[in-house]
């Protein structure tokens, strides 16, 4: 079950940045205010939330990189850099993309110009890629 959850989480990655890399553009080539401006946020913000859960799987399940890496205390992670990066950078890193996206997303779909959606989509969006980017552990 875990190397099924991990091989899932490490591949569902690739549909979060080009879905974030969607919800950025999208809005920019479409200069109209229509459901497929709004559209590539909400497939974006799903994205994240299916990584969410197999993340959460992940940390709080089998793997020795989540909540099993603090049985050795905390002193151990923080002087262990991959063991930081997984249990402690990463997870905050993608919980506040994960809330970047969400605030975005209501902002986008509460918009009534399509100005306001891009420079919302930009803003919010952009910032959680970024720190999606800054938070995957692209070398194991």
């Amino acid at each position: 079950m875990y190397s099924l959850l991990v091989s899932t989480h490490s591949h569902t990655r690739w549909l979060v940045l080009v879905a974030g890399l969607l919800a950025i553009l999208i809005p920019f080539l479409n200069n109209s205010l229509s459901k497929s401006s709004k559209l590539p946020g909400l497939v974006f913000m799903i994205f994240c939330d299916i990584q969410l859960l197999v993340g959460l799987l992940l940390y709080f399940g089998d793997s020795p990189f989540g909540l099993k890496a603090f049985a050795e205390g905390m002193g151990h992670v923080m002087k262990t850099g991959f063991l930081r990066k997984i249990a402690v950078e990463h997870f905050i890193l993608m919980l506040a993309a994960l809330t970047l996206v969400h605030i975005g997303y209501s902002k986008v779909k509460n918009s009534d110009t399509a100005a306001k959606v891009k420079k919302t989509s930009l803003i919010f969006f952009g910032i959680a890629l970024l720190l999606i980017l800054a938070g995957i552990p692209w070398v194991r």
